[in-house]
């Protein structure tokens, strides 16, 4: 599914199902009103594990990719560096365009 979910040329209606399945899943939740790092809203379907969230950021009408958000849910004393405090963010990320083109490497 992670192929088909940030394909740009998959109809609406057929990433709405595929997301709609996501939210069977267990362990799986989702969020509404949720920020990508370009500041626009959308809802998230997200995964908590035993440190951390990572968050699946879609647009609430198309359900197209916005991006992604983690976030540390709790404390994490690394042996080797300093501690990771419940709340830090892990990762904010935004895709901002998306095409199809004829070969690899083509923009």
């Amino acid at each position: 599914m992670h192929v088909f979910a940030w394909s740009p040329v998959l109809p609406p209606e057929v990433r709405a199902a595929l997301f709609r399945g996501l939210a069977t899943i267990p362990g799986v939740s989702f969020t509404e009103n949720v920020v990508d790092a370009d500041g626009r809203r959308g809802v998230a379907f997200s995964h908590t594990g035993a440190r951390a969230r990572y968050d699946l950021i879609l647009d609430p009408v198309d359900f197209r990719f916005l991006g992604t958000y983690g976030v540390q849910t709790t404390k994490y004393d690394h042996p080797s560096s300093s501690a990771i405090e419940a709340g830090t963010p892990l990762t904010l990320t935004a895709r901002l365009d998306a095409k199809v083109v004829d070969g690899p490497g083509q923009r």
